[in-house]
């Protein structure tokens, strides 16, 4: 420590010191604390200093020792602020001059950045995905992290054109820092990035068509990084580029040498010999319950990059912030969390077993389901199109519901549903297990849906779906897609349109699926109403004179487009016509030469044999 100041400062006091003795209440792993080299000016970033009642333990879990037993504490200005080891013998100091400034015979010991360090391979354009890069100050630490070293004690810094923007090794591994926002990586240097937690997922397997869904695509730019953080390598050093048509639009792998794709090709179908690289938000997860040996299916277990967001969107937490992994033998292997208070957790130990404590998390097969809308008492779903205890998170949040403060709220109340419900002012996704209990109304009863016939009603001016003949919201995307309507730009589109139906219906210029909102809505022609299909099927009876449906087997008014539909009918111009005719049969017919739609008011009329009475069967 220097001594040039003997003559400002007295030698005793200058270097007085005083010992520390005894445990602390100090922690942390060696995970979490980090050892710089000695080196001119080096430092622990802003936030990572380690406190001095810490400071035995810490520099203790990276090879420090006291010397005689004692800490040495003082205010010198040529070693680091803080908690340090001297390099020549380990020993353990503590400097109290937030001022002074290493002279590089001294390592800091300082708390692990919460942000993990990912190496990049070297390669051209290679850089860190937005968002990834490490500030200046952040970088030495981050890069020595990964294997890095300072040259001379000291990290490089420049502005290059042939180096990445940010934090990178050179060739030597010499921690450098590129202050050039628009330097291009030659491809000799390596990237230190942020690591992309839970940002990216490989989808398990591939299959003819896999993609990612809309809005999970990586850009070009951070195809790399994610397709690396997920087993992915650049072939000969570089990210392949092309168009291709067989391959899926967007970043992917080859799973013969996990070599990094990215078809620019928006129309590329995958062969099935592709894994898409997408963003997490395309794992769906469900919670198994605790019990003796449960785990996932291997099919459905999810990755430790995976494992947080996932585990988080069915009620998981970081128990105090942090993600827990290890080699546990008394817990389900993979992703998984501790029944009593829900902490996320990853075992890596493929032989463990659950010894019923632990939930695991697994990729959850698809749920369809549905809600019952109408608020009345008593409203339930019907036996057999319940869903269990476990299915009812996934059930619920596909109908909109959501966890009330990240619970899963299951009780023994008598005034909801049974099964799966949410409640009607916040969605939140409950389940009854009182089998007695009754619905007050205020709940809504989240089912299976049970075999949904569908149709598709031609354009026409007021043209809309007879009374209780409309698919709900939550029924109308599946519906839709029975008669062939698809989503526009994957999007369900829901409105209050004062010019069309209410209720579910198409636009045939794209057959996007629509459903209005707006109960007066009026069709004025352009939408096709999807409506469920009449409880009775239609007959259509020949063109002769005096031919008439029986008694009792005429359509209602309301009924009589789709039940004309059915059996060939359309709409004449878009218009369904009304009449009083006394030379038509009497109810729903179509006219024989066109198939056109007619509804007969008159009770006395006489088919004079042009038109085909719509009769129930």
């Amino acid at each position: 420590m220097t001594r040039g100041l003997i003559s400002l400062v007295p030698f005793a006091l200058l270097m007085q010191s005083h010992v520390l003795k005894g445990a602390n209440a100090f922690t942390k792993t060696e995970d979490d604390v980090t050892l710089l080299a000695p080196a001119r000016g080096n430092t622990c970033t802003p936030g990572h200093d380690i406190l001095e009642e810490d400071c035995i333990a810490a520099a203790t879990s990276v090879g420090g020792e006291l010397r005689d037993g004692n800490i040495v504490v003082g205010n010198w200005a040529d070693t680091p602020p803080g908690c340090f080891l001297e390099a020549s013998d380990k020993t353990i100091h503590y400097g109290r001059n937030p001022g002074s400034v290493n002279n590089g015979r001294f390592q800091p010991v300082c708390v692990t950045p919460s942000e993990e360090a990912t190496l990049l391979q070297a390669g051209i354009d290679m850089k860190c995905t937005p968002g990834h890069d490490f500030l200046k100050e952040d970088c030495a630490t981050a890069a020595l992290s990964v294997g890095g070293n300072l040259r001379d004690g000291e990290m490089v810094i420049g502005e290059w054109e042939y180096t990445p923007f940010g934090c990178f090794l050179g060739e030597d591994k010499a921690i450098h820092f590129g202050t050039n926002v628009d330097g291009k990586n030659v491809g000799n240097v390596q990237p230190v990035c942020k690591t992309a937690q839970d940002e990216a997922r490989l989808l398990p397997a591939p299959w003819s068509g896999a993609k990612c869904k809309i809005g999970h695509d990586f850009p070009k730019d951070g195809c790399a990084a994610a397709a690396l953080s997920v087993g992915g390598k650049l072939r000969n050093g570089a990210i392949i580029v092309g168009g291709y048509p067989d391959s899926p639009p967007g970043c992917f792998l080859e799973p013969i040498d996990n070599g990094v794709h990215y078809n620019t090709n928006a129309d590329g179908v995958n062969n099935g010999q592709f894994q898409p690289v997408c963003m997490v938000g395309e794992l769906k997860a469900e919670l198994v319950p605790a019990g003796q040996g449960t785990k996932c299916k291997p099919e459905l277990e999810i990755s430790k990059e995976d494992c947080v967001a996932a585990a988080s969107s069915i009620g998981g937490t970081l128990r105090n912030g942090k993600f827990r992994v290890g080699d546990w033998d008394r817990t389900p292997s993979g992703c998984f969390l501790q029944k009593s208070d829900k902490a996320i957790h990853f075992g890596r130990n493929p032989d463990s077993v659950n010894n019923g404590q632990f939930e695991p998390v697994c990729i959850a097969q698809e749920v369809e389901a549905i809600i019952i809308p109408n608020l009345h008492e008593g409203t339930k779903c019907t036996p057999g199109y319940d869903f269990t205890i476990e299915e009812c998170i996934l059930a619920g949040a596909a109908v909109g519901g959501k966890l009330r403060r990240r619970k899963y709220l299951v009780g023994d109340w008598e005034h909801t549903p049974s099964g799966c419900f949410l409640q009607f002012n916040d969605k939140a996704i409950h389940f009854g297990t009182n089998p007695n209990s009754r619905n007050n109304g205020y709940f809504l009863p989240v089912c299976k849906p049970g075999p949904i016939e569908a149709t598709l009603l031609p354009g026409g001016h007021g043209v809309k779906c007879a009374e209780d003949h409309d698919f709900s919201k939550e029924e109308c995307v599946t519906a839709g897609k029975i008669v062939g309507g698809t989503l526009r730009d994957g999007k369900f589109m829901v409105g209050e349109w004062s010019n069309a139906p209410y209720g579910c219906f198409i636009d045939p210029s794209d057959n996007a699926i629509h459903y209005g909102r707006e109960m007066d809505g009026i069709n004025i022609g352009a939408f096709q109403p999807v409506c469920k299909t009449a409880a009775h099927e239609a007959a259509l009876l020949p063109a002769q004179p005096g031919n008439a449906c029986e008694q009792g087997r005429d359509f209602t008014q309301e009924d009589c487009i789709v039940a004309a539909t059915s059996v060939g009918g359309r709409l004449r111009r878009g218009k369904y016509l009304l009449g009083d005719w006394s030379h038509t049969p009497h109810g729903c017919f179509i006219e024989a030469k066109d198939k056109a739609i007619h509804y007969s008011s008159n009770a006395d009329g006489h088919n004079m044999g042009f038109y085909q009475p719509v009769c129930m069967y």
